[in-house]
């Protein structure tokens, strides 16, 4: 498959809903991972307990479950995180990937066009290309997992993954995007020319 023939499969994925964008923090390293969002829970296991109790599953069904669940991998953390991207469906984007992938279909020209609006517009209010807007915001990680430092953000609104980060004692775990101020500026992707798209989530 051709780069781009690649990219715009991960477009129509992440439109579609049936990937994320997650990026982890493991021994000072970042890894940007594609994958489903059900995935991207620490442990998944009160979540299989909640479906005994209403009814859903079976007590006997409950360690089968688990063992088809992330290859096996009911808890993720710094132990397994290398088994978990090898064993299933996972794919880790390289930086190069991300910022063609990102940037895919717009010049510096364009963008800058488009960022200053995105400026205004959070400034002042006003007219601005929703469209354009949506399409670029999808292409931010969605999920921040740092298991050097114990944090945990998701932008995934109106879902609870902060409650699968577990136990509490050891996660900072919330729905928020101020994960884009934790991260290196040479890790970010949606940075060019001094334009930081992370704005994008301000909207």
């Amino acid at each position: 498959m051709s780069l781009d023939a690649k990219l715009s499969a991960l477009e129509s994925e992440l439109f579609e809903g049936r990937k994320s964008i997650a990026l982890f923090v493991l021994k000072e390293q970042h890894y940007y991972v594609v994958d489903d969002k059900s995935n991207y829970c620490i442990d998944v296991r009160p979540d299989y307990f909640s479906y005994i109790e209403a009814g859903r599953l079976k007590q006997e069904d409950y360690e089968k479950a688990l063992g088809l669940f992330r290859g096996g991998i009911s808890v993720l953390g710094a132990d397994n995180f290398f088994q978990y991207i090898d064993s299933t469906e996972a794919e880790v984007i390289s930086f190069t990937m991300m910022r063609d992938f990102f940037f895919k279909g717009l010049t510096l020209e364009s963008a800058k066009s488009f960022y200053k609006d995105v400026e205004r517009f959070l400034s002042y209010g006003g007219e601005v290309d929703l469209r354009k807007w949506n399409f670029l915001r999808m292409k931010l990680p969605s999920f921040y997992i740092n298991f050097d430092r114990g944090i945990y953000r998701h932008t995934d609104y109106g879902r609870l993954h902060e409650e699968l980060a577990l136990p509490k004692t050891q996660w900072d775990a919330r729905c928020s995007s101020d994960f884009g101020l934790l991260m290196p500026d040479d890790v970010q992707y949606w940075i060019v020319d001094r334009m930081n798209f992370f704005k994008l989530y301000g909207g």
